[in-house]
């Protein structure tokens, strides 16, 4: 692609804000946008930073059609770059044969990209690559569970899970009889250090971190999809992610999670090599656009400060206990009339208007699959390490 040229770029997971938040961006850069998902109904459907929408069938449980019909839009529409958000990128790297030269898949080859996915190979790398980590280990049957020597309490997770899913915290010598096993899919046990925690957004190319974003953890559904998010300038972490994306030649875009402890410094709890939260701290002015062509010779970093907030998560799940991160209602109300929400743009109104149709697609959705609003809202985007 000729740089600085107008490009048709299509984003996947068309219901996720980071779509819209993207689209709106490159759209305003002058280049043009299409966007897919397999509901009917999204919010970035309706923007008018989006040319076109189309329907295609779910990853998680059609991957070939999938993949198909993704490649085969990406011929009929003349699309040059293809974006995707959320674990369909894991899906569309093992496929990536079906797109045609002339087309960039915006992720690494598949390999990597189920390396940085998968949270026990991620630590391996990263001892492999002489960064610190946390104490862990797999546990992928319930004999692994009794060779455990944790002397200090410990996170246990599935090695392919996401945020929306359920992280036991373990002490020594407690059963974990609980567990169930899937041989694509183990568990992972690791060290549970206190500390301030951040979350980061990075686009990368060839290795070069040409855009990045850091956010403590703040409000958050049950403490682990963060629902608002302020810039921070924390150096450290930036050289880490720098250092880490070189090391691995990482294209595409990907989040972290930190734990920045006082005395012990900072350790990386997992990797997730896919769209995160963080985009959303961008706005037009920032032109987010040249880092995913790799445009620009400075990193694009939000101003220090800034607070975004997704509105609706903020309403449904920010006020609990559970997602205040230990600030007060009144805190939370103050933070609240302070931020300014993702979802709402004086340029682009109808987004915010579609939203009861979109999560009533949404509920939708998870009542066919008996799952709840938070985990409907990604399930069928979800992979969980079972090969195709």
């Amino acid at each position: 692609m000729v740089s600085g040229a107008r490009k048709h770029v299509l984003i996947t997971f068309g219901r996720s804000f980071l779509t819209l938040n993207l689209a709106r961006q490159l759209a305003a850069a002058g280049h043009k946008v299409s966007t897919c998902d397999s509901l009917p109904i999204t919010v970035s459907r309706f923007s008018n930073a989006v040319s076109s929408f189309h329907r295609v069938s779910p990853p998680k449980f059609k991957p070939q059609e999938y993949c198909r019909e993704v490649a085969e839009l990406v011929k009929s529409e003349g699309i040059d770059m293809v974006i995707p958000i959320h674990e369909e990128t894991d899906i569309l790297s093992m496929m990536a044969g079906l797109f045609p030269p002339t087309c960039e898949l915006f992720l690494s080859p598949f390999e990597l990209e189920d390396m940085l996915h998968n949270k026990f190979s991620f630590q391996e790398a990263l001892v492999e690559r002489g960064f610190p980590t946390l104490k862990f280990a797999k546990i992928a049957s319930a004999e692994d569970t009794e060779g455990l020597d944790f002397d200090t309490p410990f996170a246990v997770k599935q090695t392919y899970s996401r945020g929306s899913q359920k992280v036991y915290k373990a002490h020594p010598g407690q059963s974990l009889d609980f567990l169930t096993f899937d041989p694509a899919n183990p568990w992972i046990a690791q060290e549970w250090m206190e500390g301030d925690r951040y979350c980061t957004y990075s686009v990368c190319r060839d290795g070069e971190v040409f855009a990045h974003a850091t956010y403590p953890v703040s409000y958050a559904i049950d403490g682990s999809s963060c629902l608002a998010f302020t810039q921070v300038d924390h150096q450290p972490i930036l050289d880490w992610v720098q250092r880490f994306a070189k090391s691995v030649n990482f294209t595409g875009h990907m989040g972290l999670d930190f734990i920045d402890h006082p005395e012990k410094g900072l350790y990386t709890i997992e990797c997730n090599p896919r769209g995160t939260s963080g985009i959303m701290m961008y706005t037009r002015e920032n032109r987010l656009d040249r880092a995913f062509f790799g445009e620009n010779t400075e990193i694009i970093s939000p101003p220090e400060g800034r607070t975004r907030m997704i509105g609706v998560g903020m309403t449904l799940y920010g006020w609990r206990k559970s997602g205040r991160a230990g600030n007060s209602l009144r805190q939370f109300f103050r933070d609240f009339r302070a931020a300014s929400d993702v979802i709402y743009d004086p340029q682009d109104r109808l987004p915010a208007v579609m939203l009861i149709p979109a999560y009533i697609a949404i509920l939708t959705h998870g009542y066919k699959y008996k799952v709840g609003l938070a985990e409907a809202f990604m399930h069928d985007h979800e992979w969980d390490g079972h090969k195709i």
